[in-house]
């Protein structure tokens, strides 16, 4: 929706300093024509009317020469024309009036007789077309307004479209997506600008170096992490027989253990490695399932691997279906419960696990009872490698990369995990959502 937004915004933005700069280059003009028009004086045709107007005021008395004049004009100019001596004709017209007097009403006008001051009559001209009237040019500007504001539409459109599909094949790529592409070549050259084009080829070329090179990190990360296994075994191996060749009760059994736990937290610090770089490397191998009868049976599994009792709360006849990575989803769930239990959960109290589904979401939530999370760590808890103060936590326990993993693991989902500290009962909590696969 947030994206939509801005696309629209875009082009909005676009279309409307095409329109401004349209509207602004129409007032230019009119100003222009308007500051450099002659004065009225110079006008022709006020100096024709006022010539007329003179002729006929001389004769006006004598109505023979006053016809006269009058077939002249109209034998010289073709035009219609006839002496009205009413001066009434004026009354009501004023508001129509042009300079030098002149009325038009409809496709006639009446050019004022002047005498001693006084208009006495009227030269009336019957014209061919309808008289100028200054709503005609009002909507001849609306009109032209009008063409212009959809071409800018059309431009703007040109200029945004591509661009927002350049936004958002760089959100997708920024998402994870490194397979994202613009692909303008593939867009008709009627829509794209230039300009844009060479913009798209830019990302995309970009795109592909940065993409050869996370694919390059990561597998460099997987070869490594599996290579560092075999040493991690034999070393395992060299502990064992060496435990086994000391006497009993021997003072190097507790520095053994010590070297033992060490291997043990590497060994999970690699199995982290190894599940981290399968979450950006391979596809999910995704299965549609019922998501309360697959938690029940992982919990179950986890209440034997951590010797912890787990309690679920969930509806019997709750429909929660999704579709998931069943082996990377249970290390998200296992990475869950092992956090709660290494952060100061008391032993012997169970962990509380809740399933609850929204309209888009399957919602998976372990709360723990232990002090919760730091204030000033709450918002990098899912960072690498962020951990809380010693004190705080199981000695020897946590890579520091759990959380880390039930995030990436959950975006790779289409999801995202969210941590908070609770009050009743006081502990921490850390939920899952994910897309929810509704009934067939």
């Amino acid at each position: 929706m947030r994206r939509a937004r801005r696309a629209r915004s875009l082009q909005r933005q676009l279309f409307g300093w095409f329109l401004a700069a349209i509207v602004l280059a129409v007032v230019a003009s009119a100003a222009s024509t308007w500051l450099t028009r002659s004065e009225p004086g110079e006008s022709p045709q006020l100096v024709a009317s006022k010539h007329v107007q003179h002729r006929l005021g001389r004769v006006w008395d004598d109505p023979v020469a006053t016809e006269a004049y009058v077939s002249q004009l109209r034998d010289t100019t073709g035009l219609d024309v006839r002496v009205r001596r009413d001066p009434s004709i004026f009354v009501g017209r004023g508001r129509r009036a042009r300079p030098g007097g002149i009325v038009f009403d409809g496709s006639t006008a009446y050019v004022p007789v002047v005498r001693r001051g006084a208009v006495v009559g009227a030269l009336e001209v019957h014209v061919s077309g309808a008289a100028p009237q200054p709503w005609r040019l009002g909507v001849a500007l609306l009109v032209a307004l009008f063409v212009l504001a959809i071409a800018a539409r059309r431009v703007s459109a040109r200029i945004a479209r591509p661009l927002e599909g350049v936004a958002r094949t760089a959100e997708r790529f920024g998402a994870g997506d490194l397979d994202a592409r613009t692909r303008v070549d593939a867009m008709s050259r009627r829509w794209v600008a230039e300009e844009v084009r060479e913009v798209g080829h830019a990302f995309d070329e970009m795109a592909e170096r940065v993409g050869r090179i996370v694919r390059d990190q990561r597998e460099l990360l997987a070869a490594v992490s599996h290579e560092l296994r075999s040493p991690m075994a034999r070393s395992r191996v060299a502990l064992e027989i060496a435990r086994d060749r000391l006497p009993e009760g021997s003072a190097a059994a507790a520095p053994l253990g010590d070297v033992e736990r060490h291997l043990e937290e590497v060994d999970a610090i690699l199995s982290d490695l190894l599940t981290s770089a399968r979450v950006g490397l391979t596809d999910l191998r995704r299965d549609r399932v019922d998501m309360l009868a697959w938690l029940r049976d992982r919990l179950e599994a986890e209440r034997a691997s951590l010797d912890v009792e787990i309690t679920l709360d969930a509806q019997d006849d709750l429909d929660a279906h999704a579709s998931i990575d069943g082996a990377l989803l249970g290390r998200a769930v296992h990475n869950l419960l092992a956090n709660a239990l290494n952060h100061g959960h008391p032993a012997g109290q169970p962990l509380n696990v809740s399933l609850v589904t929204t309209d888009e979401h399957v919602v998976v939530s372990v709360t723990d009872r232990g002090p919760g999370f730091p204030p000033e760590l709450l918002p990098r808890v899912f960072e690498p490698f962020v951990k809380a103060d010693a004190s705080a936590r199981t000695p020897g326990a946590g890579t520091g990369l759990g959380l880390t993993l039930v995030a990436r693991i959950a975006e790779a989902h289409g999801g995202s995990a969210l941590a908070e500290n609770v009050e009743s009962p006081v502990g921490g909590r850390v939920t899952l959502r994910l897309p929810r696969a509704l009934s067939a």
